[in-house]
């Protein structure tokens, strides 16, 4: 599909969708007569338009996101919002590159006394691509780090007592059990241990792989993907900021090479794989042996892509400076021709037409309402959400405000709207004063705040508030609970069906399933839309800015400096 035909497609869908909000319906809420009204068709028709087949699944890189940007962007102008992208516009244009390995290119060597252990990739050790140069060579010392994290508040510091200047720093994947889930999802994750080594002088991170995690992932299926191209956004001059300091690779070292070095220096990293499943902190140490890394990489065009950024200018002459950030992705994964059956396309209606259609609403009932906030609203479709919250790191690195005048951020990704439920879930409110916002919020709605039904998965770290989270913005994520209103409605088992499949729901969750034919509750999505305007506005009018906990390890180590 070309640009010209896009926007054609985009100008005669408009008028259908504006024809078909003539006659509102409103969803009855609980104190409607105190509550903003929220029309459940303006939503519905909203993902009628960003889940339609002819926008091709929203690939950042395609003419159809295209197409759903330029949507967001007008129904912003047409709302009266004003511009909060680049130059006086609603967009954001955020540049991408695409890198890839040159085939033949990357391996290593470890060297222990006098023997020489030559590394494959794929068979001995796994490495990808630089995001900043063409040829790398790293030759250093190892030094053993535990699990390579630096948490003194929860009671872990591998670096406590190791010098790693200049070093190659080796570290066991995972970490201590003692860490809360989200906590874990985010510290036991390569980049963090990465900026962890870096920020203490380390050149490279190599983590080791355990039989267990073998028998999971082969180091044989990391083949197929050395060939692949990996993307990275770049800043408004071309370059990518380094957030990992003086490393400069990581990589993964097999089971059998650990065993190898684990051997020949005394320490029995297998055992140490073990402990390691059972939290226990392994010893960090100096190790006697040197390795090298090379690899060359090629520097690749790549595209560019919105995000789109309107805002809701507030009313108090001071506190109009300070904005709470509303965000949802808007791309989605495009099109697979791989997909089993005759659908090839990834639609993403709840993956996340959903989001950004109740943040339209939000948007609406404040423009209708006439009430104006305190603290001017942000509102912002993310690209690139798909990628590796892209999107929302590059707007996190440049903002289009002050990113100290960003007080909060209520993001929304793929809400469950396929029963009307009882509770939300709000994943990382404890950690900041947003959990008595979200609290008070859901009980002027009529219904709860419930824990987080899926800790193992990490869900806080997993969408695009976390990027605002590492830059010390308190955050939090809303998704629909478990209990169904209808008690003869297992809430729990459609939420969970719809992510992996069930026997109560089929897996839609990217899948080409996850489209408009689902049998959506409008009901749902109404609340949802309410849910979110109560916690944003109660934001937006308190004296105070919200601010974290003084026991949250996010607050600890990323708040704002």
């Amino acid at each position: 599909m070309t640009v010209e035909i896009g926007r054609k497609l985009f100008a005669a869908m408009s008028v259908l969708v504006l024809a078909s909000c003539e006659a509102p319906v409103n969803v009855d809420v609980a104190e409607a007569d105190a509550m903003p009204t929220i029309n459940v068709e303006r939503i519905k028709n909203d993902m009628l338009f960003l889940a339609d087949d002819t926008l091709k699944g929203r690939d950042s890189d395609s003419a159809g996101y295209q197409i759903a940007a330029n949507y967001m962007a007008t129904q912003f102008a047409n709302l009266g919002l004003k511009p909060g992208g680049d130059n006086g516009s609603y967009k954001q244009e955020v540049g991408f590159r695409y890198t890839k390995l040159v085939e033949g290119s990357a391996g290593g060597t470890l060297q222990i006394g006098d023997e020489t252990i030559a590394l494959e990739l794929g068979k001995d050790i796994a490495i990808g691509s630089s995001s900043f140069e063409t040829e790398t060579a790293v030759l250093g010392d190892l030094v053993f780090a535990g699990y390579g994290i630096h948490a003194p508040s929860l009671g872990h510091d591998d670096y406590a007592d190791i010098d790693v200047d200049g070093k190659i720093v080796i570290v066991m994947s995972g970490g201590p059990d003692s860490f809360a889930s989200d906590v874990a999802a985010a510290f036991n994750r390569s980049s963090t241990k990465a900026e962890m080594a870096g920020a203490r002088g380390a050149i490279a991170l190599i983590s080791l792989s355990s039989t267990a995690s073998e028998e999971r992932f082969p180091m044989e299926r990391l083949q197929r993907f050395f060939g692949r191209q990996a993307l990275r956004w770049m800043g408004p001059d071309g370059s990518i900021p380094n957030n990992v300091g003086s490393i400069k690779a990581t990589a993964t070292l097999s089971a059998d090479i650990a065993a190898k070095l684990g051997e020949a220096v005394g320490i029995d990293f297998g055992a140490f794989s073990d402990l390691a499943s059972e939290g226990v902190a392994p010893k960090p140490t100096a190790i006697n042996a040197t390795l090298s890394l090379q690899r060359e990489t090629e520097m690749l065009p790549g595209f560019t892509s919105p995000n789109v950024v309107a805002v809701l200018p507030g009313s108090d002459p001071v506190l109009k400076d300070e904005y709470v950030l509303i965000s949802a992705h808007l791309d989605h994964v495009g099109v697979n021709e791989d997909a089993e059956g005759d659908d090839k396309i990834y639609n993403g209606a709840m993956d996340n037409a959903s989001g950004n259609a109740v943040m339209l609403e939000v948007a609406r009932a404040y423009t209708e309402s006439g009430e104006t906030p305190r603290r001017s609203i942000m509102f912002i479709s993310l690209t690139a959400e798909e990628k590796g919250l892209m999107g929302a790191d590059y707007f996190a690195h440049f903002p289009t405000v002050p990113l100290a005048k960003i007080v909060a951020n209520v993001n929304l990704d793929m809400p469950i709207l396929l029963y009307d439920f009882k509770d939300v879930v709000a994943f990382g409110a404890e950690h900041s004063s947003i959990e008595g916002t979200a609290r008070r919020a859901v009980e002027k709605a009529g219904i709860m705040l419930a824990e987080d039904p899926v800790p193992e998965q990490g869900l806080f770290t997993r969408s695009d508030h976390f990027r605002f989270v590492q830059k010390g913005i308190p955050a939090i994520f809303l998704m629909t609970g478990h209990t169904a209103v209808d008690p003869e409605v297992d809430g729990g088992a459609i939420w969970s069906g719809f992510l992996t499949g069930n026997e109560t729901q089929q897996r839609n969750y990217h899948r080409p399933s996850d489209d408009m034919s689902q049998a959506f509750d409008w009901a749902a999505a109404s609340k949802f839309a309410l849910v979110n305007y109560l916690i944003i506005d109660e934001i937006a009018n308190e004296d105070s800015v919200p601010s974290w906990n003084a026991d949250s390890i996010f607050g600890q180590y990323y708040g704002k400096k």
